[in-house]
């Protein structure tokens, strides 16, 4: 599929922004049968707290779709024990998901996902090039939440914002597109995704669950779907390269 990332950078350019996706199920697909680094993979919800039925982990996802799941993340609760076994081919190893070098040599993966991940990093862009260097060659997906999602503007009006007290950025369609030029990603491109209201299901008396759904389905599904640009949250993918230095024309060399 052509890229979506080449941009005049025109504040009325049309950008081709496609139809939202399920992420975790769009995820799913994309790493079927493949070894996968799954960066920042432990999820304190998921692992610690009770939620609702509907509630999916990602890792845990991924894995069951995967043929071999490495997880790393830097968390607290896995310095101790080092790793933490999550199924029959997958785990999760403490480490920083920052310097990846000698992970990414000894697991040699198909695919690097990183879900919701960018936003937590303190310098993304070295974080990324570093990433290129450790493994040229090998696709990544990256999920964040979208800067200009439909949520994002109608609490902006009321003077509010949603933002986890762990996020340091929050990118945009155009945003990504530089990244993905910078890093440089080649085949770059960003699909938006839908919201899922799963997190809510888990923190309401179950008598509420029917609104909520209502909400979703009726309401939020069918407005992203038709503004895509305002859906929850937006992918990135492509293959990690680094820049080849162009050869210099000597002034000799031009008057042949």
């Amino acid at each position: 599929m052509q890229s979506n990332t080449n941009l005049n950078y025109q504040p009325f350019e049309s950008l081709r922004v496609q139809r939202p996706v399920h992420r975790i199920d769009y995820l799913c697909s994309l790493v079927k049968g493949l070894r996968v680094l799954d960066l920042g993979a432990y999820d304190e919800t998921e692992v610690t707290r009770v939620q609702h039925k509907s509630w999916k982990w990602l890792h845990r996802e991924i894995a069951a779709s995967a043929a071999e799941v490495l997880g790393v993340d830097s968390t607290e609760k896995l310095m101790r024990s080092g790793e933490l076994i999550t199924g029959p081919n997958s785990k999760i190893i403490y480490g920083n998901v920052e310097t990846l070098t000698d992970i990414v040599k000894s697991f040699q993966p198909d695919i690097i996902v990183a879900g919701e991940l960018i936003e937590h990093v303190e310098a993304p862009m070295p974080w990324l090039r570093h990433l290129a260097a450790a493994a040229p060659g090998k696709r990544i997906v990256m999920t964040t939440p979208n800067a200009t999602s439909l949520i994002n503007i109608a609490l902006a009006m009321l003077g509010r914002e949603n933002c986890h007290v762990d996020h340091l950025a929050i990118f945009s369609f155009k945003t990504l597109s530089t990244i993905s030029r910078r890093v440089p990603l080649k085949n770059a491109m960003i699909r938006p995704y839908y919201y899922d209201a799963q997190v809510f299901r888990g923190r309401f008396h179950g008598a509420v669950t029917p609104l909520i759904n209502l909400i979703e389905y009726s309401f939020l599904r069918p407005a992203q779907f038709m503004f895509p640009l305002a859906a929850f949250g937006l992918i990135l993918e492509g293959t990690l390269g680094s820049e080849q230095p162009k050869p210099v024309q000597h002034p000799a060399q031009q008057l042949e």
